[in-house]
């Protein structure tokens, strides 16, 4: 029987922390400058993300790629598992990355391998001495840092390996960490062939987690018109990714209504925003929506029929 990917990923803590015999995990030390970096990365780049603004800009008929980014190992070079797979799917892909401090260039370099489902069944040692043995020579991430993003990319002159089927294939990978955004990009080449920066490239939207409730009028007062009598919901948590959550009163039965909330960009050149809609469930349509500015913590909805409130869960929430 496969182990769950939470047990999976607690084995490979223990491991990276007590396995000598693996991949140097020794505390990196060198360049000041490399070491604030990584500081910086291991910092902001474990969270929950997705792609869900550049398709629905795009208006296209893509699925949204969700990802998710945990940090494996509590001390030393830092390892990263990426977590990932089209919205409605079951199919994951698991991504390991560790980030390394090149002695010589003293520069952050990030080392990756893919991993199956199927290889997260095996035991500690298998599952990170397979990783680490498919990382390829020569195909590394080089970070370089500015004020507003961590960004790097592998050459393809140098990450190069023979594949079974289409010969000598070059990989050119690029990561480029914003604030609250994560852009991914992997391009396979054969000699000769060029790389089109851009080309599959993944742009995807750092997500918070939201909870809160919401109470929907359903008795009106003919007199006034006022609403007299509320449904009230049993409280609900969705994250900004474009998630539909459905809508269920304190008796556990539907109300009817589904609540979604995204991180959107209004104009060119804005930060995203954040959008919740409230659509009906019979017939599809938005009932309600409001653009809220973008880092609130606390968002509030207040119609004549409806109420919301939501704020960041806490961690872990």
């Amino acid at each position: 029987m496969k182990l769950s990917f939470k047990l999976a990923a607690l084995y490979l803590v223990g491991l990276l922390s007590n396995c000598a015999t693996l991949p140097d995990t020794q505390t990196a030390t060198g360049d000041a400058s490399a070491m604030e970096l990584i500081k910086r990365l291991q910092k902001a780049l474990p969270g929950t993300y997705s792609n869900f603004a550049q398709i629905n800009e795009n208006g296209s008929d893509d699925p949204v790629t969700d990802l998710n980014i945990r940090q494996l190992s509590a001390s030393g070079e830092p390892v990263f598992l990426f977590t990932s797979a089209e919205r409605g799917s079951d199919a994951m892909r698991y991504d390991i990355y560790w980030l390394k401090l090149n002695p010589l260039t003293k520069k952050a370099e990030f080392h990756f391998a893919r991993l199956t489902g199927a290889e997260l069944s095996l035991s500690l040692q298998e599952i990170i001495a397979t990783a680490w043995q498919r990382v390829l020579p020569g195909c590394v991430i080089v970070l370089e840092a500015n004020p507003d993003e961590l960004r790097g990319h592998s050459r393809p002159d140098t990450c190069r390996f023979e594949d079974p089927y289409r010969g000598e294939t070059r990989i050119y990978r690029m990561l480029a960490l914003g604030a609250n955004s994560l852009e991914l990009e992997t391009a396979v080449m054969a000699p000769g062939e060029q790389h089109n920066a851009g080309d599959g490239n993944l742009i995807m939207q750092k997500h918070r987690l939201y909870a809160g409730s919401a109470s929907i009028g359903v008795d009106v007062d003919p007199a006034t018109g006022d609403y007299v009598e509320w449904q009230e919901s049993s409280r609900f948590s969705l994250f900004d990714d474009g998630r539909v959550v459905r809508l269920y009163g304190r008796n556990l039965l539907a109300m009817g209504y589904t609540a979604q909330l995204a991180r959107l960009h209004r104009r060119a050149g804005e930060p995203p925003y954040l959008r919740l809609a409230i659509i009906n469930e019979t017939s599809g349509a938005t009932q309600a929506l409001q653009w809220i500015k973008p880092g609130s913590e606390r968002i509030e909805l207040n119609l004549e029929w409806l109420t919301i409130e939501l704020e960041i869960a806490p961690p872990g929430g």
